[in-house]
């Protein structure tokens, strides 16, 4: 649970890169420094621990894969840049070839990834980063009941990996640099199709970097306390509708939908607190319930709370729900969602989220709601 809710919780600061993405099409300059966006390419060397953290996966052998990388990004040396975060973000894309150490079973990975990495201390010659990404992973052997039993962890060709890493720059010279990162993955079909136990593995990243023209960082002072938002409460309603992630009889797909309610409160920077309510149909428990011959109900009620993210029109949420409702009860009684949801009007906003049980995906939805 720790390592999933940590990765998972990690995601918010990835989502940065919806507001920081933009910098890269603006080229203003306020006169404290020259701004600038160079691009930097680099290769870099993965070597990792795959995890067995349910007793399925203890079937098959330990397993440490490895990768080779290739990145290209944008540099954002910009004032903006620095009112958003106190850093210089680096914005781009990778794509990484993965071996599992076990062809057999788990066979090879193909991941394109986005990414975000804000650099601190950027006047020193050793600087600090912190990686975040979200990308699509094609993996070769998936789940079959027939030719390949062993592997549950993916039961999908594509899949959704997510990745979190700090890390330490070392300046070679202006336009080359050295990096080691330490990282943690997470990649799974969100909960399309079952078996779903997921890939998890930290690993140790070595890498060269350069860029196509020579980088100087200015000196300056960090932002103070941030200006409040207009509106600094804001109550929602919301209805959602997804497919579960359930093995149920001859089926392993099954229609959700629900309506959820939120309070949340502005309490600095970009950070608000929520409190809410939700209650889920899930048809999976309906079908469950009709081939054991039980008349329990199969709608599910929760209490929910947590935080936000309001990075101007985009929110990113995570909460932990509480049941107070669920009867013949087969999961844990606390889960977790995480969202992202755009604001088109000051009060029609749609977005997707995920449910999960500890480090099990229990379903994707897509989501409309109102804000008053």
């Amino acid at each position: 649970m720790v390592y999933f809710n940590l990765i998972m919780k990690k995601l918010m600061l990835f989502l940065i890169v919806f507001n920081v993405i933009s910098f890269v099409t603006k080229a203003q300059d306020d006169g404290i420094f020259t701004e600038s966006r160079p691009t930097v390419l680099g290769v870099s060397f993965d070597y990792g621990n795959l995890l067995k953290h349910t007793e399925s996966l203890r079937q098959i052998d330990d397993a440490y894969p490895f990768a080779i990388k290739l990145d290209w990004s944008k540099h954002l040396i910009t004032q903006e840049s620095w009112d958003f975060c106190n850093c210089f973000p680096r914005v781009g894309v990778s794509l990484a070839y993965w071996d599992w150490d076990n062809p057999e079973v788990l066979g090879i990975g193909i991941i394109p990834l986005a990414y975000v990495e804000p650099y601190f201390l950027t006047q020193k010659r050793i600087n600090l980063f912190v990686r975040m990404g979200l990308g699509g992973a094609f993996l070769t052997k998936q789940y079959d009941e027939i030719s390949n039993p062993l592997n549950e962890s993916y039961s999908t060709l594509f899949n959704f990996m997510i990745v979190l890493g700090v890390g330490v720059n070392y300046r070679l010279t202006d336009k080359l640099n050295l990096r080691l990162a330490a990282k943690y993955n997470h990649i799974s079909n969100g909960g399309v199709r079952t078996p779903n136990k997921g890939l998890n593995f930290p690993s140790l990243n070595i890498g060269l970097n350069t860029s196509l023209e020579p980088i100087e960082f200015p000196s300056l002072t960090k932002n103070g306390k941030r200006e409040p938002p207009e509106d600094k409460t804001r109550w929602s309603v919301v209805h959602f509708s997804g497919w579960s992630n359930a093995n149920v009889g001859d089926k392993d797909k099954f229609y959700v939908l629900g309506f959820q309610g939120n309070y949340a409160k502005w309490v600095g920077g970009r950070s608000a607190l929520t409190a809410g309510t939700e209650w889920t149909f899930d048809y999976s428990r309906k079908e469950r319930f009709n081939l054991e011959g039980s008349n329990a109900a199969f709608g599910q009620g929760a209490f929910l709370g947590g935080h936000e993210f309001w990075l101007g029109s985009v929110t990113f949420s995570q909460q932990i729900g509480v049941y107070y409702f669920k009867q013949n009860r087969s999961t844990d009684s606390v889960y977790q969602r995480y969202g992202l949801s755009y604001l088109f009007t000051k009060h029609v906003f749609a977005g997707f989220n995920l449910k999960a049980h500890l480090h099990v995906a229990d379903f994707f939805d897509f989501r409309i709601g109102y804000v008053f």
